[in-house]
């Protein structure tokens, strides 16, 4: 639901940090976050059959190989308080529900694209945690109780429930980080 503004009140706190500053850092991800970037990317939608699994192989192949230590938090129930709200998201989005036809945007589409994740994860032996509610709370917990140095969501909602790193607007030069994960992939496997 948010905070009305809460990033322009952060504003003259936000500081902009290079990805080989993160060497070290352990870093908690709300899987969700990236699932939903990778499912709006242009150039990938009718290309790439299952970009939400590209976009989380080469994100963890890249930040692992800088160093970077990551911890995967899945999403659980939202809030009741909440339902009305993420209706309204949802049909914003992807229109009025059909309930006669199968849909690959609905609840269940959506938790079965984060189980594939999910199984990729643990294929690479990234960790993940189940949130019993939302992720951004998980993170925020991880985070206040120094199991993780930051959080990765772009969900204000991490600093109301403690969180005291968040990383925003995080992105990764592709073209750059491909050819380095590539080269880096061939001598693993050669």
């Amino acid at each position: 639901m948010g905070v009305t503004n809460l990033w322009q009140i952060l504003e003259p706190l936000k500081q902009h940090v290079h990805l080989s500053n993160l060497r070290g850092e352990t870093l908690a991800v709300d899987l969700s976050l990236w699932v939903c970037e990778a499912q709006t990317v242009k150039k990938m939608i009718g290309i790439v059959p299952k970009p939400h699994l590209r976009n989380l192989f080469f994100r963890v192949s890249s930040l692992t190989l800088m160093g970077v230590n990551l911890v995967f938090v899945m999403e659980g129930d939202a809030p009741k308080l909440k339902a009305s709200t993420m209706s309204k998201r949802n049909e914003t989005r992807y229109g009025p529900a059909k309930k006669s036809l199968p849909s690959r945007t609905g609840r269940s589409y959506f938790k079965s694209v984060l189980k594939e994740c999910l199984e990729l994860l643990e294929c690479l032996g990234i960790p993940w945690v189940q949130a019993a509610g939302e992720a951004e709370a998980m993170c925020a917990y991880l985070n206040a109780n120094a199991y993780v140095d930051g959080c990765i969501t772009n969900d204000g909602d991490a600093f109301l429930y403690g969180a005291q790193t968040v990383y925003r607007n995080f992105t990764m030069n592709a073209k750059v980080i491909q050819k380095r994960c590539i080269l880096k992939l061939f001598v693993i496997f050669k």
